[in-house]
């Protein structure tokens, strides 16, 4: 029970976290994944009592590995966050038990499956390239069905019928994903699962069972994104000296403040510029589209200022030749809504003084 409590505080810890953090972003959108894999149940007991009340049998149970598979449909809020509801089956079979100090027959036919539905909040971030991970914690119930086998001694009239309790869940959960494109992305999950226990009456002999049970799941899926969330850096031609030799601008992906090979480009050719005019100065810029929060968006743009700055930097400009600020959503290329992804709008400006 302790460790029950501190899943479900962990999980809404992690809820309120994303809640303190600087304003998300709009959403990236919808998806959906599917998954399958391996479940183990923990050596636990199953304590029976009498239609009294009073206890009766405390039963030592080990499982044999089983299986799992998985579906939900999640929305990506950007930022790094997103929620999913997740629908879960489990299906294990008894590999031995004691009962009151005696080795029964291996399983006995005991089998368990459980229909869990959660709601998972978790925290994406990158690990270079393609790669990314995330950590995560759901909250929901569970449905747990028990069969009580049908042999040896258990041959009874009533053998091979099954009972069932529903129970308050939750789960911590770890991932690892490739992407494989701007779509589709492959990853491979760990779940640790705890749960209230389990009550269900068993048919044959009507004494009440006591299932207590914690689970661990390794599993390989594939994420499909209902839409495209733009993160591909935009193409405009031609790249540099929009408005003239004097001012250059490099374009930005969608929620990114890193150069692309592109705009990395662009930043050599302003500081030659610079060093070939012998600018006093170079003055940069960053901006936003209108997707996300002013706030947001005004920190965005500073780390796209700042990154700009860095690359001018690493082409041989003195730091103290370059000054930085940001415009946020404030000044826009492309005139648009609140809330549009526009590619030319993410960008940042160099003037050369």
């Amino acid at each position: 029970m302790k460790l029950r409590h501190l899943l479900l505080g962990t999980a809404m810890a992690l809820g309120s976290t994303g809640a303190a953090q600087a304003a998300m972003t709009t959403p990236t959108g919808w998806y959906l994944s599917l998954g399958a894999g391996a479940n183990w149940i923990q050596d636990g007991q199953i304590d029976e009592f009498g239609a009294s009340g009073t206890p009766s049998t405390t039963n030592e149970f080990s499982w044999e590995s089983g299986f799992i598979a998985t579906s939900a449909v999640g929305f990506d809020f950007g930022n790094h966050w997103r929620v999913e509801f997740e629908l879960a089956y489990r299906s294990n079979d008894a590999d031995t038990f004691v009962a009151s100090g005696t080795n029964l027959e291996p399983g006995a036919g005991i089998d368990i499956w459980e229909l869990s539905q959660m709601v998972n909040v978790l925290y994406d971030f990158e690990l270079g390239g393609n790669w990314s991970a995330a950590v995560g914690a759901g909250v929901g119930g569970n449905l747990v069905v028990f069969n009580p086998g049908c042999s040896g001694e258990f041959e009874t009239e009533n053998c091979n019928q099954d009972a069932d309790d529903y129970v308050v869940a939750g789960q911590l959960i770890a991932q690892a994903a490739y992407r494989l494109s701007d779509r589709w992305q492959l990853y491979a999950d760990y779940h640790f699962m705890v749960m209230d226990d389990a009550e269900v009456i068993n048919p044959q002999d009507q004494e009440l069972w006591q299932i207590e049970k914690t689970e661990h799941s390794l599993l390989l899926g594939i994420r499909f994104d209902l839409q495209r969330d733009g993160a591909a850096p935009p193409r405009v031609e031609p790249p540099v000296q929009v408005k003239g030799p004097k001012q250059f601008i490099v374009f930005f992906g969608f929620n990114k403040s890193n150069l692309t090979p592109e705009a990395a480009r662009v930043v050599r050719d302003a500081a030659a510029a610079a060093k070939q005019y012998g600018s006093a100065s170079i003055s940069v810029v960053g901006h936003t589209d209108t997707s996300g929060s002013d706030s947001y968006n005004q920190a965005l743009s500073m780390r796209r200022s700042a990154a700009v700055k860095d690359g001018l930097v690493g082409e041989g400009i003195p730091a103290s030749m370059v000054s930085t600020s940001g415009r946020g959503e404030a000044e826009l290329m492309v005139q648009t809504g609140n809330g549009v992804k526009e590619p030319q709008n993410r960008r940042a400006t160099m003037d050369l003084n």
